[in-house]
């Protein structure tokens, strides 16, 4: 059984946050151990890994990062870690992770530097759900591995944006001083 139909949900990257959450704490009710204490060892451990499983499965359907690689996997196709092949990814990635170091400084341009970046994720979001509903497995793959670069680049200008602002409260700490 998969991780969608463990939780009771359509195969399929679109899926709404709340029914993902319905589906969760649903499950949850129904395997959580506590609900067996009184049950024999083997009916109490069979719940321990059923509610283990449906965390898993929670856990990885709520990222669309994860989805989309879990739903690749359920198709045959597997992510490569590492290097990026596709040329034209390579470049954007490379001038995004530049644009970011330039930016590193100040504030408002990597604010809006993040914001772009969320939009663009957003678009390859969208643009991921429709190739996976036609089963163009290979436009998928590049999708997910350029959505998996953009939230790297979105953790990365996060950890910059909080040097910035510890920098500037030791510089505002200093000036009390």
């Amino acid at each position: 059984m998969n991780f969608f139909e463990l939780l009771g949900l359509p195969v399929r990257f679109a899926v709404s946050e709340k029914a993902l959450e319905d589906a969760y704490f649903a499950k949850q009710r129904e395997y959580h151990p506590d609900k067996l204490v009184h049950a024999d060892a083997a009916a109490r451990a069979k719940a321990v890994e059923r509610s283990m499983q449906v965390n898993d499965a929670y856990d990885t359907l709520k990222n669309p990062v994860s989805r989309a690689e879990y739903l690749l996997m359920l198709k045959g196709v597997f992510m490569e870690e590492g290097t990026i092949h596709d040329p034209v990814l390579l470049t954007e990635m490379m001038e995004l992770r530049e644009q970011m170091y330039d930016a590193g400084r100040d504030g408002r341009a990597l604010l809006q530097l993040v914001d772009d970046t969320k939009k663009a994720a957003a678009a390859c979001v969208a643009q991921l759900d429709g190739a996976l509903q036609m089963e163009d497995l290979s436009i998928a793959k590049t999708l997910m591995l350029r959505l998996q670069y953009l939230h790297k680049a979105l953790e990365e200008a996060h950890v910059l944006m909080y040097r910035l602002k510890a920098e500037h409260q030791a510089k505002h700490d200093h000036t009390e001083h």
